[in-house]
């Protein structure tokens, strides 16, 4: 059963807010995946047309309880009978690390004709060279399957037809002035392991035939 955490909903409003201003401009995006509906909560909140794809009913309840709209389905089968063109970005947050890369091809080559020309997408996943991370968080989460640097994720994104236009590591907390001294230590002693919790990566549509 999934309880509704006031202190998970913050958390995650907190991680989510800063990629919202990637649609600003935009009327209707795809959150895939889309859990409890956080951020589709925040795209309500900025004027933004959302829409969910979600497989476990009954978070879906949950998201449609806050008034959201979500669609309860596997995003595969979801996005292979979406019309073309239907939206005009989408978000994948912690999603791709759960599957293949075939699979996560497969993701991309879905989205690309389901959203307009020059669309942004926007995928989060856990940084496997946090070296919390890699020893620890991502392996305890018996459903990862493997975890895709940026260069991993650049590469099948190409091949689905989507350019890279920005990437990086995030986190959403920045550590205090010890803990930034202790880690500038180790990243100096041990190479640069002790960096963002997380990577993202902003795509945008573009013609397979270019």
């Amino acid at each position: 059963m999934h309880i509704p955490d006031p202190c998970e909903r913050e958390l995650a409003r907190r991680y989510f807010k800063p990629f919202i201003e990637n649609f600003r401009s935009y009327s209707h995006v795809l959150d895939v995946a889309s859990g409890q509906g956080h951020f589709l909560e925040l795209l309500k909140e900025a004027g933004i047309n959302g829409s969910g794809v979600e497989l476990d009913a009954e978070l879906c309840e949950l998201t449609r309880g806050k008034g959201l709209s979500v669609v309860n389905e596997s995003f595969f089968d979801y996005l292979k009978k979406t019309p073309s063109e239907t939206f005009d970005g989408a978000n994948i947050s912690h999603i791709v690390e759960h599957f293949t890369p075939a699979q996560v091809e497969e993701l991309f080559n879905l989205l690309h004709p389901a959203l307009k020309p020059d669309s942004p997408l926007v995928i989060l996943t856990p940084n496997i060279a946090n070296m919390r991370r890699a020893v620890g968080d991502f392996w305890r989460d018996p459903t990862h399957v493997r975890p895709y640097p940026v260069s991993a994720l650049s590469k099948l994104l190409r091949r689905a037809g989507w350019e890279v236009v920005k990437s990086g590591e995030y986190t959403d907390r920045k550590p205090s002035l010890g803990r930034s001294l202790i880690y500038g230590i180790r990243n100096a002693l041990l190479g640069r392991y002790w960096c963002g919790d997380d990577l993202y990566v902003i795509a945008r549509r573009r013609d397979k035939a270019a």
